[in-house]
């Protein structure tokens, strides 16, 4: 007869919780399938800080320094994140990085309006900002402007169908009413 295992419990553990939750930080954690290594995770953390460097050269004008961020700092944000593989000192704050990514994505996100509102306001050189979508805040006013003379058409448009039916209506009504009045 087999022994029935199900609704045994395991001895309670002598640990403190504090020296459990110690014990199951270090245990190591196997990646879901399809989740990015803890390196990759920190190589796209510095690579996110220095997109917003690379921003802010752009920003200032400074486009040779946004180059070299752009063409030569991923090779080295890949060793920043290979070495921080051993070294606690410089993997607290990548992975502080990863922690508060969402936020930089939201920054990184929001960052083409706030400097298109400051070029609309020309706090900012709106040519410098070219790489952010951002455009002289003439060619929006004239897309605002286009924007409305086409709803206004279309406005006109729809009135005018409009009346062209309420005429057809008005038409047909008056047709009917004549044959309905001569065959009285």
């Amino acid at each position: 007869m087999p022994i029935d295992m199900s609704a045994a419990k395991a001895p309670p553990s002598k640990r403190t919780p504090a020296a459990a939750k110690k014990a199951a930080a270090a245990a190591p954690v196997a990646p879901e399938p399809g989740a990015k290594s803890l390196n990759q995770q920190r190589y796209e953390g510095v690579m996110g800080v220095a997109s917003l460097v690379q921003g802010v050269c752009l920003m200032t004008g400074l486009h040779a320094d946004a180059m070299t961020i752009g063409k030569f700092f991923p090779p080295v944000a890949a060793e920043v994140a290979n070495i921080a593989d051993d070294n606690e000192a410089i993997a607290k704050p990548i992975d502080f990085i990863i922690k508060i990514g969402p936020y930089g994505a939201l920054i990184a996100a929001g960052l083409p309006f706030v400097m298109q509102i400051l070029a609309n306001h020309k706090v900012v050189d709106a040519s410098a900002m070219h790489g952010y979508g951002v455009v002289p805040p003439e060619v929006l006013e004239a897309q605002m402007k286009a924007e409305m003379m086409r709803m206004q058409a279309d406005a006109m448009r729809a009135q005018q169908q409009a009346v062209n039916e309420a005429n057809a209506a008005a038409e047909a009504y008056a047709k009917m009413m004549d044959t309905s009045t001569e065959t009285s």
